[in-house]
């Protein structure tokens, strides 16, 4: 882990306090810790999405939910983590239903990864934007959201929020190019990155941008998601966006891939194996 030296100024009065308070041997894990967990309660917060049955990876999601999935060491889930606290997320909430007990038991509240975790629990399938509107109570500044069952690198959180804000919509999704979008379906863009059309799924073998799974939301994002039914973020709300020139798009170049099915699932951990990521 690197290190960086810096300096803090307090004021006279609070330096004061400290050293009537804490013994000057403790003064320096005293002050990291409470650094640390103000930047724990002020850090961006993330969903992500857990609820899904991951029926393209049957038999092996009969036991456990798609995203509590081995890759290499850890289930993908703590990958996700792991990579977005180390660019300064350290909030999360977890939208969880099938089989979501083994989520809750592997990681608890979230201190033994060093972030604090919450769920959001469906009783009953709500889809991904149900999934988003049954955790509206936890979220009043904007957040990220993020799919369970992805892994990605080289993507930098700061610069995808700070696009999002300077664009000004009430969400921004990420785009990645992929050889074959059979499995998902084109994402088209205007010179602004503006989202203009989603296109079905191609029937022959194409490259192009798809959606990641990776967005940006403003707390408007509510507003566009009926309450208690399940729908869909990319059948029902995102096309609702695109027309009225609300969503942005945001590329990312680094590794990515959506272990949501078999073979893809198989790359993934063969991936991990040969230094592809950590």
């Amino acid at each position: 882990m690197s290190k960086h030296r810096t300096s803090i100024e307090f004021p006279v009065e609070l330096w004061e306090a400290l050293k009537k308070h804490v013994p000057a041997r403790k003064r320096s894990s005293f002050i990291l810790e409470a650094v640390k967990e103000k930047l724990m309660r002020e850090s961006l917060k993330c969903l992500i999405l857990c609820g899904g049955r991951g029926t393209g990876l049957t038999p092996l999601t009969f036991s456990i939910p798609k995203s509590m999935m081995p890759i290499g060491y850890k289930p993908i889930i703590e990958h996700i983590i792991l990579y977005l606290k180390k660019q300064g997320v350290y909030n999360f909430i977890l939208a969880i239903g099938y089989l979501g007990e083994h989520l809750i038991k592997y990681l608890g509240d979230g201190k033994s990864l060093g972030v604090t975790i919450d769920y959001s629990i469906e009783k009953v399938p709500l889809g991904t934007a149900g999934a988003v509107k049954n955790a509206e109570k936890k979220f009043t500044n904007t957040f990220l959201t993020v799919n369970g069952d992805i892994l990605f690198t080289g993507l930098d959180i700061s610069s995808l929020v700070e696009f999002h804000k300077d664009k000004g919509g009430v969400a921004t999704i990420v785009l990645t190019r992929v050889e074959d979008a059979r499995r998902y379906g084109l994402v088209s863009i205007d010179e602004e990155n503006r989202v203009i059309a989603f296109r079905e799924k191609p029937k022959q073998q194409v490259p192009g941008f798809i959606n990641a799974g990776i967005y940006v939301f403003e707390p408007a994002i509510f507003d566009y998601i009926p309450p208690d039914r399940p729908s869909s973020l990319e059948e029902d709300v995102f096309p609702e966006l695109a027309d009225q020139n609300k969503l942005y798009a945001y590329i990312h170049n680094g590794y990515w891939i959506d272990i949501g099915d078999a073979l893809d699932y198989e790359k993934a951990c063969k991936d991990f194996y040969n230094g592809v990521f950590s």
